[in-house]
């Protein structure tokens, strides 16, 4: 049991993973207020939904490859993989992920036109579940995560 106390400390004392959650907690968190400037309406669910402004996945891997920048030093090895695999995440974010939502919302359309035609034939049949529309991110919401993850990440790099 003596471990894990060790093991939370060497957690706590990592510069590196603790910019990736701090900036991935901080993002989160803002999607509250700043859905609420854009729609005048309150959801908490934002919190925990993928998707939206800003990008917790850009600022999170950003902010890993910029602590790991001033921990490890750029000709690292290990701050040359953060740096890939923040590009493939934000890539991913962008990218594949938004077209998924994007091809949700056609399926979601078809399978409601698909449901009001059945309604005249069977009465009290149930929809389905909808698919999860936004998946992805708009590039303005990976800039403006990967901006806050790099200030998250040059703090905790330089500081922590």
């Amino acid at each position: 049991m003596s471990d894990v106390p060790h093991f939370v400390q060497g957690l706590w004392a990592n510069a590196s993973l603790m910019a990736a959650i701090c900036a991935i907690v901080l993002t989160q968190l803002a999607k509250v207020p700043i859905h609420f400037v854009l729609s005048r309406s309150w959801d908490l669910h934002k919190v925990i939904d993928a998707g939206g402004m800003p990008s917790s996945h850009a600022a999170g891997v950003v902010a890993l490859a910029s602590a790991l920048w001033f921990v490890v030093g750029p000709q690292s090895p290990v701050f040359a993989t953060a740096v890939v695999f923040a590009a493939i995440v934000l890539y991913d974010a962008g990218g594949i992920r938004r077209h998924a939502g994007e091809h949700a919302v056609l399926l979601n359309r078809i399978a409601m036109e698909f449901a009001q035609r059945e309604e005249t034939l069977a009465v009290g049949k149930s929809e389905g579940e909808r698919l999860k529309e936004i998946l992805g991110h708009e590039p303005s919401e990976i800039l403006i995560g990967a901006l806050l993850g790099l200030i998250v990440g040059i703090a905790f790099g330089k500081w922590w």
